[in-house]
């Protein structure tokens, strides 16, 4: 695997999230090659836009802060490419827990940068 192409393709997954834990919907924008596919547990939905508001979704759970990522990249191609994230816990504000979320990440270059183009993500409440 190309370890430049592979440091790129972590490079544009550390945007993604740091646009997400900003509340930035503009910078994660700017991380997705729409449409974007989102892989649910029964369907293939077809997006235009970010399916949720960082901020939103935190203030419904409780959401403070995540810990224990586990970031692979499973495979890197000349324009495709695939990074699972794993066991990444979503804590309250005192530490407790609220679940635990796993995802698949598909990305293809875009002017010569990497894209998110498809997601999928599986959560175990605590």
């Amino acid at each position: 695997m190309d370890k430049v192409e592979r440091a790129s393709l972590l490079g544009a997954y550390q945007r993604y999230l740091v646009a997400f834990n900003a509340n930035d919907l503009d910078g994660i924008n700017d991380c997705i090659n729409y449409p974007l596919a989102y892989i649910g547990a029964d369907s293939v939905t077809l997006l235009d836009q970010f399916p949720i508001n960082p901020a939103d979704m935190k203030a419904s759970k409780g959401w403070d802060r995540s810990d224990s990522f586990e970031i692979d990249v499973v495979a890197v191609g000349e324009n495709k490419a695939h990074l699972l994230m794993r066991n990444t816990r979503r804590l309250r504000k005192d530490g407790s827990l609220i679940e635990e979320a796993t995802g698949f990440y598909a990305y293809k270059k875009v002017s010569g940068n990497w894209k998110m183009f498809a997601i999928s993500d599986i959560v175990f409440p605590a």
